[in-house]
């Protein structure tokens, strides 16, 4: 079976990493150059982490991982609303983990052997010829596939093509990243809730912060927003321990900016076309499921090619048993959201009283095996 993967990030090098351990050696490209991926931090609840496991490689991941062993969420002065230890829903799953994003990537890359690679490459067009898939590449080369899988993240030039009305939708805020040293001593993921704001910050390793700020802003207003660091914002809403993360933050940092997007489908195939990762179903950040998601979808779809009769059968099986565990995700993503978004006198409360539930309310479904 001759495979082409769109896209060298988490999913598609997943993807190649879940094929090869099913005995098959697909193609990957990536339009981006064979350079480091860099990047800020990564949050990886249970279930990325058994996902891990089952590509073989949540050994070498832990051993560089800082452990997640608690979540803390406090008011914009530092109050204390919720505590959740992570063991009480992930401990039939895995470890939570904590890590630099190039760390997973160059363990996913690694880890191949048969993939062939070719990175600073790209597509221009996608036919279906029969059962077949006819790519043309920048170059001007063409050849011919029996599977397509698009995993090129959430401007997938895959799903532009083959599902035009299927565009990222805006979810209602930007977000600033980046990485500090921990000069707070912080050693657990904790974030602060504000008014239309929050500040988050996890460690990724010994010395080393992922540090997140998000804004609630009209679509209108994002570009006018996301072209500053809301310094001024930050200061007036937040308190220690988090801000003098913020106002000490080296000038040489880089921060990442964005607004965050969403992708809803009600299908993820076409011919025999697939969509998995971010291409098909981006979500806020706020369940931290990305990669877990896109390893999944691999894992998922690796299974269904290589046990299912035909290609077509392999990929409707492969979304049927996808569709429900991400519908899942992108609801309960937006109903965090809202929460967040509640005036103080309304969610402060309800985490104080009910943080607990509602954290595990939303996780336990993903506790399940996929």
């Amino acid at each position: 079976m001759r495979i082409l993967i769109v896209g060298g990030g988490i999913a598609g090098l997943a993807m190649a990493r879940a094929l090869e351990q099913r005995g098959l050696s697909p193609d990957l490209i990536e339009r981006r150059a064979d350079l480091s991926q860099g990047g800020t931090g990564l949050y990886l609840p249970g279930n990325a982490t058994r996902a891990l496991r089952q590509l073989g490689l949540l050994d070498s991941i832990a051993a560089v991982a800082v452990p997640i062993n608690a979540q803390h969420i406090l008011d914009s002065r530092g109050r204390s609303l919720s505590v959740t230890q992570t063991t009480d829903v992930w401990s039939s799953c895995g470890p939570c983990l904590a890590l630099p994003r190039e760390v997973l990537h160059k363990n996913l890359r690694s880890s191949l052997q048969g993939t062939r690679l070719r990175f600073d490459t790209s597509i221009t067009d996608i036919r279906p010829l029969g059962t077949k898939n006819v790519m043309t590449f920048a170059d001007g080369t063409t050849r011919e596939y029996d599977v397509v899988i698009g995993a090129d993240g959430i401007n997938s030039y895959v799903r532009q093509t083959l599902f035009p009305n299927s565009s990222p939708a805006y979810a209602g805020n930007v977000c600033w990243r980046f990485l500090t040293r921990n000069t707070v001593g912080l050693d657990g993921w904790t974030v602060m809730l504000g008014k239309h704001m929050s500040l988050l910050a996890i460690p990724i390793n010994a010395d080393q912060l992922y540090v997140y700020a998000d804004m609630v802003v009209s679509e209108a207003d994002v570009r006018r927003r996301i072209a500053r660091f809301p310094l001024r914002e930050l200061k007036e809403q937040f308190a220690a321990p988090l801000f003098p993360l913020v106002a000490h933050t080296p000038a040489q940092a880089q921060i990442h900016s964005g607004r965050i997007e969403q992708v809803v489908m009600t299908n993820w195939v076409k011919g025999n076309v697939a969509l998995i990762g971010d291409a098909a179903h981006a979500s806020s950040p706020s369940m931290a499921q990305g990669a877990a998601m896109a390893m999944e979808d691999a894992l998922i779809l690796a299974e269904t090619l290589t046990t299912t009769s035909s290609i077509s059968d392999a990929l409707a099986g492969y979304v049927c048993r996808r569709k429900p565990r991400v519908d899942w995700v992108q609801q309960q993503c937006v109903a965090r959201d809202k929460m967040r978004r509640l005036p103080g006198w309304g969610r402060i409360p309800l985490l104080k009283l009910a943080g607990n539930m509602l954290y595990k309310r939303s996780y336990i479904p993903l506790t399940e095996e996929i």
